[in-house]
């Protein structure tokens, strides 16, 4: 099955949804669901648009679409969250069955597209959506600033592209890495390598380039909370990583500056959490630092250990957010003095949870403890100490603000706090929990899918 459809029905559908809005949410459910049958009987290639010739060296100015094993498993965790966070709001938020269908589309094309100009446009498209998503915290000057801030990197990222067209006069991310490494001279594309690195950081939640999340994030709800800081932040980083795995060249100076920036990120993002006294800072502030830990294993060429890390680190926010910003919108407040005892009348809830928490920590038993063993092991055996202090430091301070917020919301506080959580919501809770625990005692799956992983440079190299 052609993977093109992946892209043009969500998009065909958006479309279709606005003069039907009253069936739009159904209309969502049904493409989620056509998009996983699509990903079972798709096979991995590179599909040629508009009538190119087939190969390679002849398509430069063709559009072609790239699915790969990494592009796959980036593409199960978009849509299946999706689909999922669509179920629970198609009653309380039934009007954004159009946006969506439009995030669908635009995060799809933004993950399988072989040509840098389409994923500026799909940049764009996504950026859209989740603009309007955030409309939904009823919060406009925070949305504002979101999308200004979105426009200021979306431009950076063309401009870096349009330098690098100008350079090698190819769009095509093949053909590109190929000429660059045919050129042997990286230190004419560093401007542009910049350039797109801080823009695709606007929306991967990179420190300095993220003052835009605390105010969309900070406010959210069961739709924009878990859209933003799971779905976004795992599509975001899947494409920055395979830009930085094959086509970015970070070397002496400029890879000193980007590992300093992405380390200032986790250890500032920690300290922020550990500071705040509202639940959703304390969650998007842990969000904030583990993306930079997911970007700094790129840098290193940890790229197994950095996708695994982008799946767990989606599932658990997923399920933290959906949590913490239902009881938010029946209290409303998310102090965390105002949450003690969220716990105590709903055990299941409170269960997931932690183990979700627990995940984030990287403790054992839990897929995040597999994950950080090993890349820590990896970093060990190259030699870098110094991240491994850094991030072990960081992961003490995550610990602490982690453990004290899972301490409050199980014990009874002055209030008899109750908050009723649908049983779709714990299902899917139970679900996400189940799935970070087993593969956190059977890492078998794991192990078996590292050495499927293909590299765009494998591409390359095969011709």
């Amino acid at each position: 099955m052609n993977v093109v459809f992946l892209i043009a029905i969500p998009l065909l559908a958006a479309f279709i949804s606005i003069l039907i809005k009253k069936y739009a949410s159904y209309l969502l459910v049904a493409v989620g669901l056509f998009n996983i049958a699509v990903l079972i009987f798709s096979k991995n290639g590179i599909v040629f648009i508009g009538g190119f010739d087939t190969t390679i060296s002849a398509n430069l100015l063709g559009i072609t679409l790239l699915l790969d094993t990494y592009t796959r498993i980036a593409l199960w965790v978009v849509n299946v969250l999706i689909l999922v966070i669509a179920v629970l709001n198609i009653k309380t938020y039934r009007d954004y069955g159009s946006i969506l269908l439009l995030a669908m589309a635009g995060l799809n094309g933004l993950l399988l597209t072989n040509d840098l100009f389409n994923l500026f446009v799909f940049l764009e498209i996504s950026g859209i959506a989740a603009y309007l998503l955030s409309t939904s915290n009823k919060k406009p000057v925070s949305t504002f600033r979101y999308l200004l801030y979105g426009a200021i990197g979306s431009s950076l990222f063309l401009f870096g592209v349009v330098i690098l067209y100008s350079m090698y006069g190819t769009l095509n991310m093949v053909v590109m890495i190929r000429e660059i490494s045919a050129s042997n001279n990286y230190t004419e594309v560093i401007l542009p390598f910049i350039l797109m690195f801080i823009g695709l950081g606007v929306e991967a939640k990179l420190l300095p380039f993220n003052a835009w999340v605390k105010g969309v994030l900070g406010n959210s709800n069961v739709l924009s909370g878990p859209m933003i800081a799971g779905v976004y932040m795992a599509a975001m980083s899947f494409v920055l990583g395979r830009l930085v795995t094959n086509l970015f060249v970070f070397e002496g100076t400029l890879l000193t500056v980007v590992t300093l920036i992405l380390v200032l990120g986790i250890v500032v993002g920690d300290l922020m959490a550990f500071s705040s006294s509202k639940v959703r800072e304390i969650l998007l502030f842990s969000s904030i630092a583990q993306s930079s830990i997911i970007i700094l294993l790129f840098v290193n060429g940890l790229t197994i250990w950095a996708v695994y890390l982008i799946v767990a680190n989606a599932l658990s926010k997923t399920v933290m957010f959906l949590v913490i910003n239902k009881a938010t919108a029946e209290t409303e407040n998310d102090e965390v003095d105002s949450l003690k005892g969220l716990f105590v009348h709903n055990n299941i809830v409170g269960l997931t949870f932690t183990l979700a928490a627990l995940s984030v920590m990287g403790l054992p038993l839990l897929v995040g403890f597999v994950i950080k063993l090993n890349y820590l092991t990896a970093l060990a055996g190259a030699g870098q100490i110094t991240l491994i202090a850094v991030i072990l430091l960081a992961s003490l301070i995550e610990g602490i603000y982690l453990v004290r917020l899972l301490v409050k919301l199980w014990y009874k506080g002055e209030k008899d706090l109750r908050v009723e959580y649908h049983f779709s919501f714990k299902m899917v809770f139970i679900a996400i929990a189940l799935s970070l625990l087993v593969f956190g005692n059977y890492s078998t799956p794991l192990n078996e899918l590292d050495n499927s992983i293909d590299t765009v440079s494998e591409v390359v190299n095969n011709g």
